[in-house]
């Protein structure tokens, strides 16, 4: 499910810009740090992740002054995670995540997940299922696992998470088909499967469910 749930990177943010890998000195500190040192993650974690791999660099959640090489001024505005005010304090984290995956805070914010986090302080945020670096990826073995710290065997969740399944390979399908008969492929299935996945965080699984349905017996109808 890698490109099912992989990050889309947008680079305007709402109320800061992304900071860019290659003008951290952040990087230049923390790489030579012992993975040792508890700090949540660190330089390893940080270098497998999608955030990497499109230089979206420490300060964009943790705020700071990436452009600095002196200790004391490079922190100035890092809080720590148990501040209300951080960014990355549990209950604001997919706040900040959504910042530019906008979508996706966008149906979370529809979920029954983020209105027990907001009141309890206890619900899951972006951080249960992909980790603290957005280095994990949920697999069908992992879903049952989670969502069963707090419900009983999820069931639905895992017939929607299987369909979503089948509606990318069913997608795979027909843009092969299309490519071997070097035809343009319809943008209306990809940009469905799009809706799909974002829809998938606002744990709606009924409507998850029937959308993917519908979905896959439109492309097999596809002349």
């Amino acid at each position: 499910m890698k490109h099912c749930l992989l990050l889309i990177v947008v680079w305007m943010l709402v109320t800061s810009p992304v900071v860019f890998a290659a003008e951290e000195t952040c990087i230049t500190c923390h790489q030579n740090l012992s993975s040792s040192v508890n700090l949540g993650h660190n330089f390893s974690d940080w270098k497998k992740s999608v955030h990497a791999v499109h230089h979206v660099g420490c300060a964009s959640c943790h705020g700071g002054n990436p452009q600095v090489s002196n200790p004391v001024e490079a922190h100035q505005g890092v809080l720590s995670s148990r501040k209300e005010k951080s960014l990355v304090y549990f209950q604001k984290v997919s706040e900040t995540c959504g910042r530019c995956h906008k979508g996706e805070f966008e149906e979370f914010q529809k979920s029954a997940h983020y209105r027990t986090l907001q009141k309890t302080g206890k619900g899951p945020n972006c951080l249960t299922c992909h980790g603290a670096m957005a280095t994990t990826i949920l697999t069908y073995a992992d879903l049952d696992q989670t969502c069963s710290l707090c419900h009983g065997k999820p069931t639905r969740a895992a017939q929607a998470f299987q369909l979503l399944h089948s509606v990318k390979k069913s997608l795979d399908r027909y843009q092969k088909k299309m490519q071997s008969q070097k035809k343009e492929p319809s943008p209306e299935f990809t940009n469905r499967y799009n809706e799909l996945q974002r829809k998938w965080h606002s744990f709606d699984v009924v409507s998850v469910i029937e959308m993917s349905k519908n979905l896959i017996q439109d492309l097999k109808n596809t002349k």
